[in-house]
């Protein structure tokens, strides 16, 4: 076993007397520097806690100082600064705070470029106020969304009263604010309060995802709901599933937050303390009407209901199917596919249709050849007009695999100026998973673009949006 070490600063009423202890925590596939950190990191954070400290309103500030994910793939010395990162915990003195400048100065200050510093900013709640917590952070990749502080901070001031609400949790980078409640039989309340505000559906309130606790039998229970979905009427019955003694817990999520080009439908998942109620809560389901079951724009919800895992068997029964439809039904045809928030078909008359066909004809063709010359050699690109998901649509796709090791021992450098030229020309690397990139277009011209490295060589695809006659 590798220890994996990490130094906590710790910056008390005194703000020049810094606690440090080096301890060590977990396993992981790498030998840590044996000195810790370097100087050049520990002087940063410490100028860091010291601004932090002498925020008003500030009670306590941590800091944990740790190796970054990419430190073992690394090649530089482990003295190199930009291979540590830097988190630190704000607690505020209480909910009198000025929380907008109380979010900016934290923010302010863990700010540097060279060391990674990510904080959470603890504030509690009193006389019947939620507690809030702020959680600032670096960009991840592809992401580009990012909030002020100010909007953060009045995100939470604006929901932290709001009645049931135990706590408030708003995140930097545009996913759903946390909210957890004292009972989920307050979700449809809030779902109408929240959606009435100005500002829900954008800047720091794109969604929001209301968790009721563990309570004795139950596991708790989450409901993720942007504008528009999930529908009021679904929302009021899952709320009454989640109180009723036989479930244990229930979770749905409605909004497409995907950061990949997998097809999607919103979920529901539902377990249940006993083997009988398996079939009784799906037979529920299944008895929805359209008025709780449909929303304009997205999927029917599928589902799958299930014994508690505390209660579970070695073979538990489990059903699935979609919400208002007898169980056994054919998966509808109406997943949302492409990357997330991708626009619709193009609806043209079919004469346009052909033209707009041909033009992304030569689009994807050019950008394989193009991804080719980068690389300094030519593959054999395939590129064909294929039908949508739903069979009336059509699209099209392209792929290559660029035989790169016919001309170099290593695909690194091709690839890197393949990134690059995509970069740019303004496409931005939306995530990675399985060793594979993947790239969004803004302009939209493309719906799905990935790239990565094979055995054969550089591979490539790319995907049109789909275009609909009339």
């Amino acid at each position: 076993m590798t220890a994996r070490g990490f130094l906590r600063m710790t910056a008390g009423a005194g703000v020049g007397a810094l606690a440090l202890a080096l301890t060590l925590t977990g396993c992981a596939a790498w030998a840590g520097p044996a000195d810790g950190p370097p100087t050049e990191v520990t002087t940063v954070v410490d100028e860091a806690l010291t601004e932090i400290r002498a925020t008003p309103g500030v009670a306590s500030v941590t800091a944990d100082i740790r190796v970054s994910d990419g430190f073992a793939q690394s090649d530089k010395s482990p003295t190199a600064p930009d291979l540590w990162d830097a988190h630190f915990t704000v607690q505020a003195d209480d909910s009198n705070v000025d929380v907008p400048a109380l979010a900016v100065s934290v923010d302010s200050a863990a700010q540097n470029g060279t060391v990674s510093m990510s904080s959470v900013v603890r504030i509690p709640g009193e006389k019947g106020g939620a507690d809030v917590s702020l959680s600032f952070s670096p960009p991840g990749i592809g992401v580009i969304t990012s909030l002020d502080p100010e909007q953060m901070a009045d995100a939470a001031v604006a929901l932290r009263d709001l009645p049931g609400t135990l706590s408030v949790s708003v995140f930097q980078h545009g996913e759903p604010v946390g909210i957890e409640v004292e009972s989920a039989s307050v979700w449809a309340d809030l779902t109408t309060t929240v959606r009435a505000l100005p500002d829900f559906g954008s800047g720091a309130l794109p969604a929001i995802t209301l968790t009721s606790p563990a309570d004795g039998s139950s596991e708790g229970s989450s409901l993720t709901i942007d504008p528009t979905s999930p529908g009021t009427g679904l929302v009021r019955f899952l709320a009454e599933l989640s109180t009723d003694l036989a479930v244990t817990s229930v979770y749905f999520d409605g909004v497409d937050n995907r950061k990949d080009s997998a097809a999607w439908r919103p979920n529901l998942r539902v377990r249940v303390a006993a083997l009988g109620d398996v079939e009784d809560v799906a037979g529920l389901l299944t008895e929805l009407d359209d008025s709780q079951t449909q929303v304009d724009g997205l999927p029917l919800a599928s589902f799958d209901v299930s014994l508690a895992p505390a209660t579970a068997t070695d073979s538990p029964e489990t059903l699935t199917g979609y919400l208002g439809l007898p169980l056994g039904s054919a998966e509808p045809d109406d997943r949302l596919a492409g990357l997330p928030g991708a626009t619709p078909p193009a609806v043209v008359d079919p004469a346009d249709a052909t033209t707009r066909i041909a033009g992304d004809l030569a689009l994807v063709t050019a950008l394989l050849d193009a991804a080719g010359d980068e690389a300094g050699i030519r593959g054999p690109a395939s590129v064909t007009t294929t039908t949508c998901t739903g069979g009336s649509d059509e699209q099209v796709t392209g792929s290559v695999v660029i035989p790169i090791f016919e001309i170099a021992d290593s695909a690194d450098e091709a690839f890197d100026a393949i990134t690059t030229a995509w970069e740019i020309s303004g496409f931005s690397r939306s995530d990675r998973a399985m060793g594979t990139d993947f790239y969004s277009v803004p302009d939209g011209s493309l719906e799905t673009l990935s790239i990565r490295g094979t055995a054969a060589g550089i591979s490539i695809n790319a995907t049109a949006p789909c275009v609909r006659s009339r």
